[in-house]
C-alpha cells in the first residue's frame, strides 16, 4: 500500500468518525465537556434546559438534575411530560437513569404514565415468547424504569394491581415480574397472592393473564410451580 493510498483510507476513516460523531449528537448524545459547561447553573436554569431545542443541552441537564434531584416533584413532573414528546434516544435514555434514582414520590407520578408513551406495549399475545433465561425487560417505558427503581417502590405498584385500569395492570405486571426476578426477597406468598388475585379478577383478558403468568415464573414458591404446571397441562389437554 503506497502513501497516497493510506492517506485516503485514513481520510475516509476521520470522515465516517465525525459522520458517527455528529449523528450520536443530533440524537442527544452528551460529552463530558457539555457536562462542565453546566455545572456552575442553578436549580432553575437547569430545569429551563429540560425541554430546550437543543438535544445535547437537554441530555447533559436532564443529567446533572438527576443526580441531585432525582426525587423533586417539579424536576419529576417535567421530565416526564418531556418524555412524552422526547425524539431524541439519548435524552430519552437520560430521563430514564434520572427517574430510576428516585423513590416513593417519584415512582407515584411515574404510575400514572403506565401505557401512555408510546405504541410498543403488548395489545395483543405475541406469536413467540422469549427463550432466554433472563427476565423479558418491559417493552412499556415507564413500567421498564419501575422494574429497575428500588425495592422500596413495590408496594405502589402492589397498589395498582388492586385497581379497576386492565392497561395499567397489564404493564406493571411486567416492572413487578422484572423486580421480584432480580430480587428473590421479594419472592413471597404475600406478594404472589397479588399477582393471582387480579389473574382472578381479569380472567377474559389474555394479554393480562399471559403477562400474569410471566410474572408468577419470577416466583420460587411451589405455589407458583404448581400454578404454572396446572395451566400447562390444561394447555396440552385442549389440543
Amino acid at each position: 500500500m503506497n502513501l497516497r493510498s493510506g492517506a485516503a483510507i485514513k481520510d475516509r476513516m476521520d470522515k465516517a468518525m465525525k459522520s458517527s460523531r455528529e449523528t450520536l449528537r443530533k440524537r442527544g448524545w452528551f460529552e463530558q465537556t457539555d457536562f462542565d459547561k453546566l455545572q456552575n447553573k442553578t436549580y432553575e436554569e437547569l430545569l429551563h434546559l429540560v425541554d430546550c431545542s437543543d438535544p445535547i443541552g437537554r441530555t447533559s441537564a436532564i443529567h446533572l438534575l438527576g443526580l441531585n434531584y432525582s426525587d423533586k416533584e417539579e424536576f419529576i413532573s417535567k421530565v416526564l411530560r418531556q418524555l412524552c414528546s422526547e425524539k431524541c434516544l439519548y435524552t430519552k435514555i437520560e430521563i430514564c437513569n434520572a427517574l430510576e434514582k428516585g423513590k416513593i414520590d417519584a415512582a407515584r407520578q411515574m404510575i400514572g404514565y403506565l401505557g401512555k408513551i408510546g405504541n410498543n406495549q403488548h395489545k395483543n399475545l405475541p406469536l413467540a415468547v422469549s427463550q432466554k433465561n433472563s427476565y423479558p425487560l418491559p417493552r412499556d417505558i415507564i413500567a421498564r424504569t419501575l422494574g429497575r427503581m428500588s425495592v422500596v417502590v413495590l408496594p405502589l405498584m402492589l397498589e395498582v394491581l388492586e385497581t379497576d385500569d386492565a392497561e395499567r395492570i397489564s404493564e406493571v405486571l411486567d416492572a413487578i415480574g422484572y423486580m421480584v426476578f432480580y430480587n428473590k426477597k421479594l419472592g413471597s406468598l404475600k406478594n404472589w397472592m397479588h399477582i393471582i388475585g387480579v389473574m382472578d379478577r381479569f380472567p377474559g383478558n389474555q394479554v393480562l393473564i399471559w403477562k400474569g403468568l410471566m410474572c408468577l415464573s419470577a416466583f420460587a414458591l411451589d405455589e407458583s410451580i404448581q400454578r404454572l404446571e396446572e395451566v400447562r397441562y390444561n394447555d396440552e389437554e385442549s389440543l
